[in-house]
């Protein structure tokens, strides 16, 4: 959630019920959010306590193989073309909602990470043997540049509260991609193990290394005890969260100082002559040495409509100058744009792609003319803004300066501090796996002689795991005996009290175990079958 937060002091863990105003107290957008929040954890946890963390409502979902003609004979569509009906689906009790039916390759919230880039393609196009169709569902924070809508007219231009929307993408995982996950796992528990500190900790990781073990031989087909597919494929999409899930710790530093005996370090404290919202971000995904981060201390808040954006021709060196046209450079200092600023240029395709391209540097600022000039090294390639308003293009600036790379972000190092700055370090626990997106919060205070709001564990700053989280559903597998589908479906209460009085004295039970909603004739019941016929990619 990139807003102007001071903070966000939502805990689950610390089960809190309600948020009490007081007369004549200073009211915080924090104890608001709090408050919301806090209802929105009830109600998701029971949905997904009620009724499990997959389901659908009624047909919701439901995915359509085939087509029929005029003879009354069934015609298979290309897998681009499998529609999608409209309805409701719940994952981890998130509320996902299509509005209208659609194509795989037509879904709303495309584009997905699978889709191409340069060639436009959905990722659905010449789907190997065997696959699973998943459901990645995710909150997606909007500002008014982004959500023009919430904006109100007669403030002209001044901002107010931003939304969070629910993003839901149906998405393919074929066999390498699985297999890459699990290599990614397997090696981020060894990293893991390896840094085991005590005999405990080294025998759980062993287990988890001979769980995934077994993951990868159930996802071969190899499995003797012909575990459902279904659950399998779960399993994977679970397996990061499970098992490596990455880790970051905050602490305060102390100044560096010289060499010399004479000079006494400072105590470690936060630094800086305001309160902030730190924000580190992964901006590239993958195990430690691959991923890579960026931070803010606006929390990434600081963002600049586009107008028009225009490559220069390239100089000797090979680089080229962009030229970009904003709406506006910002209200201030503080939040505006410098020379030498690390900037990522994003659109709605950027952000449901959850793309990762090369920040841009500054290389000149025109307040005059609201234009911005940076420079695009040689082989580098830009992100191919798109100019329409439609597509809400805008300019996003980050604060790292010191040991980025050619791309302006920073590697992401396991095991060491990281300063970012004013006295602010950082620390990844070994063992992770990173994503595109994967946050962490920390903020920092003036008060109290500098400090960071950040939780502790036996004396030492806490190892959190990140926000912005991603859930997932299995919608069904596709193998030799055709397309199964892996979710519940179950009608309202109403419809199953109608179906009950329409039924013969003695039929059965209202809630008996057969009476959830069938799916369309063309998606087949799951059946438990060896894995390997259902979810092996390649034949």
């Amino acid at each position: 959630m990139k807003g102007d937060f001071a903070r966000v002091s939502f805990d689950p863990t610390l089960h809190y019920s309600q948020v009490f105003q007081q007369q004549g107290r200073v009211l915080l957008e924090a104890d608001w959010n709090e408050q919301a929040q806090i209802q929105l954890h009830l109600l998701r946890t029971l949905v997904r306590d009620l009724v499990g963390p997959c389901w659908a409502a009624g047909s919701g979902f439901a995915i359509a193989s085939s087509t029929t003609n005029a003879d009354g004979s069934n015609k298979p569509l290309p897998l681009t073309d499998w529609q999608l009906a409209p309805g409701h689906f719940y994952v981890d009790g998130i509320l996902c909602v299509n509005e209208t039916a659609c194509t795989l390759a037509q879904q709303p919230h495309a584009p997905t990470p699978d889709y191409g880039v340069a060639d436009g393609k959905s990722g659905f196009e010449n789907p190997p043997k065997g696959y699973a169709l998943w459901l990645d569902v995710w909150e997606r924070h909007l500002c008014a540049l982004e959500a023009p809508g919430i904006a109100d007219a007669a403030l002209d231009g001044v901002d107010t509260a931003t939304r969070a929307q629910v993003v839901w993408q149906l998405r393919l995982l074929d066999q390498p991609r699985a297999q890459q996950q699990l290599d990614e796992v397997t090696t981020a528990l060894k990293t893991r193990q390896q840094a085991a500190d005590n005999p405990a900790d080294a025998a759980a990781i062993k287990q988890q290394l001979a769980e995934v073990a077994t993951l990868r031989k159930r996802l071969d087909g190899g499995d003797p005890a012909n575990a459902s597919p279904c659950e399998t494929v779960r399993q994977l999409l679970d397996a990061r969260a499970t098992y490596a899930l990455p880790r970051l710790r905050a602490e305060l530093g102390p100044h560096e100082t010289d060499d010399d005996p004479c000079v006494i370090a400072a105590d470690a404290r936060y630094r800086g002559m305001e309160n902030q919202l730190y924000r580190v971000e992964i901006h590239q995904g993958g195990p430690a040495g691959t991923a890579s981060f960026k931070w803010s201390r606006e929390n990434g808040s600081v963002v600049f409509a586009v107008t028009h954006s225009e490559l220069g021709a390239a100089a000797d060196d090979g680089s080229a100058p962009l030229t970009v046209t904003l709406a506006g450079t910002g209200r201030d200092t503080r939040l505006g744009l410098a020379a030498n600023d690390w900037v990522e240029l994003v659109d709605d395709r950027y952000t449901l792609g959850q793309r990762a391209y090369p920040l841009l540097q500054v290389l000149a600022i025109d307040p005059a003319n609201a234009s911005v000039t940076l420079n695009v090294p040689k082989n580098t390639t830009p992100w191919p803004l798109d100019d329409a308003p439609q597509r809400h293009p805008l300019l996003r600036r980050w604060d790292q300066r010191e040991a980025v790379n050619a791309q302006g972000v920073l590697t992401v190092a396991e095991g060491a501090p990281i300063t970012l700055e004013d006295g602010i370090q950082i620390t990844f626990s070994p063992g992770g796996v990173y994503a595109t997106g994967d946050y962490w919060l920390i903020p920092a205070r003036v008060a109290g002689s500098g400090q960071l709001d950040w939780p502790s564990a036996n004396g030492a700053p806490a190892a959190l795991p990140p926000r912005g989280r991603h859930h997932h559903a299995v919608l069904g597998i596709s193998g030799e005996g055709g397309y199964d589908e892996c979710c519940c479906r179950f009608d309202s209460l109403c419809q199953r009290l109608q179906a009950k009085r329409r039924q013969p004295a003695g039929a059965g039970a209202v809630l008996a175990s057969g009476a959830a909603v069938a799916a369309p004739g063309t998606v087949k019941k799951t059946r438990a079958q060896p894995a390997k016929k259902a979810a092996k990619a390649n034949g």
